[in-house]
């Protein structure tokens, strides 16, 4: 499975209610970027953090929506060319 296919999936898990067995899958969706960092283009290098960062804040807060949203739309079109 891609990463791009991972990312829908996982938005359609928490859009869906099911926010816990998604929880369980974003940090190593998030950990298999990683080895593809390098490889990214300066611009979405440096535009992943502050991705990341909304990822995170919204999981904080528990906005399922939101981060379903960041993942979908923000992260996939990011890593489009990429992935």
């Amino acid at each position: 499975m891609t990463i791009s296919t991972r990312l829908i999936t996982l938005a359609g898990q928490f859009r869906l209610g099911l926010a816990l067995d998604a929880a369980l899958e974003l940090p190593p969706l998030m950990k298999s970027l990683v080895p593809l960092l390098p490889a990214l283009p300066p611009a979405t290098q440096q535009q992943l953090p502050q991705i990341m960062s909304a990822i995170l804040a919204c999981q904080e807060r528990e906005d399922w929506l939101g981060l379903a949203d960041w993942l979908e739309y923000e992260l996939l079109h990011l890593l489009s060319d990429q992935v």
